[in-house]
């Protein structure tokens, strides 16, 4: 027999605990009586109380609970098998990671917000494959496709602006590392979301839309950021300067990301004028056609909690019926201790 729940048999040493504090109780209640009594009148005043029956409910209470703790622990016994199949899209996020990503023109800053927004969309999902690409002057893999989104919240909270050691906004590079991981992934609907403020963007961008096209891949664009721009903080008194020194400050770039997103099939979104663009995309993504794959056969445990509820009900009832009087007798009191 095996235990879906185990962590519920410790609490099988309260029984043990309980059943000597009821004795305890027993023994202590006499003890006062005595105290308190005459043998003679003693027994008088507690005629209508049988210690014996009362210790009956107590052990039958505690039968009682420990049925009811074995069916907590979810025991199974048996064994069937089931096919399982998962069908889903793949997505990979495309997230920048650049110093532009600290402005915190998005509360708290751009990357936080991002992070933030995929956290939710995670929580959507339900049998999609899902991979991360950081980026910024080069692009690296930083999650790849899984089902295990508890593994990819990890992944993604180890991310900062230091993920990528190279400086600048490589776009063309991101999109090409997610088509990559995307095609390795193998037949079906796939889709990349970009995260990014889109500004000073570097490579052969047209030449990774054509690929990311080519693979039938739909790039859906998030712009971070305000068109109005904002400092970017390298410290808690410290800014970005340009080779001048002046203050860098940094802007959202629509118009990049919205051709992005006309070139392979896919839109853009301004997430500080659409707070629910993720959400809006996922939509989207549920027309996509799902794919299958993975399909096995599961070996599932039958569950056997009824085992032990049913005659804990049964002895739970049969407590509450039982009463600690004892036989009905007339006894009469002297108002005599001999």
């Amino acid at each position: 027999m095996h235990f879906g729940a185990p962590w519920f048999l410790y609490a099988l040493l309260l029984v043990p605990v309980l059943f000597f504090l009821f004795r305890a109780g027993r023994k202590r209640r006499r003890s006062l009586l005595d105290e308190f009594a005459e043998p003679r009148l003693a027994r008088h005043l507690v005629r209508g109380v049988d210690e014996s029956r009362r210790a009956r409910k107590e052990r039958i209470f505690l039968l009682a609970m420990t049925g009811v703790l074995f069916a907590l622990a979810h025991p199974q016994y048996g064994e069937k098998q089931r096919q399982v199949r998962r069908e889903g899209i793949d997505i990979v996020f495309a997230l920048d990671t650049s110093l532009s990503m600290l402005a915190p023109d998005m509360v708290p800053s751009r990357l936080e917000r991002a992070r933030r927004e995929m956290e939710g969309l995670l929580s959507r999902l339900d049998g999609d494959r899902v991979g991360i690409v950081s980026f910024a002057g080069g692009a690296v893999p930083t999650s790849p496709l899984t089902i295990d989104y508890g593994a990819v919240r990890m992944f993604l909270r180890g991310i900062d602006p230091w993920t990528v050691p190279t400086a600048g906004t490589a776009i063309a590079e991101a999109i090409r590392a997610a088509t990559k991981m995307l095609v390795k992934g193998g037949t079906g609907s796939k889709a990349i979301i970009l995260l990014t403020d889109g500004e000073d963007h570097e490579g052969d961008l047209s030449g990774a839309e054509e690929e990311a096209r080519g693979e039938g891949i739909r790039v859906y664009t998030v712009g971070l950021g305000t068109a109005e721009g904002e400092l970017i903080p390298l410290s808690a008194k410290e800014f970005k300067k340009d080779d001048t020194g002046e203050f860098v400050v940094s802007h959202r770039d629509d118009r990049t990301l919205q051709e992005i997103a006309a070139k392979t099939g896919g839109r853009h979104y301004v997430l500080a004028d659409e707070p629910d663009a993720l959400d809006r995309i996922l939509d989207d993504l549920s027309g996509m056609t799902k794919r299958e794959y993975d399909a096995r056969l599961a070996v599932i445990r039958e569950e056997r909690f009824e085992w032990f509820l049913f005659p804990a009900a049964v002895l739970l009832i049969v407590e509450s019926l039982l009463s600690p009087a004892r036989r009905r007798r007339r006894e009469r009191w002297s108002g005599r201790v001999e």
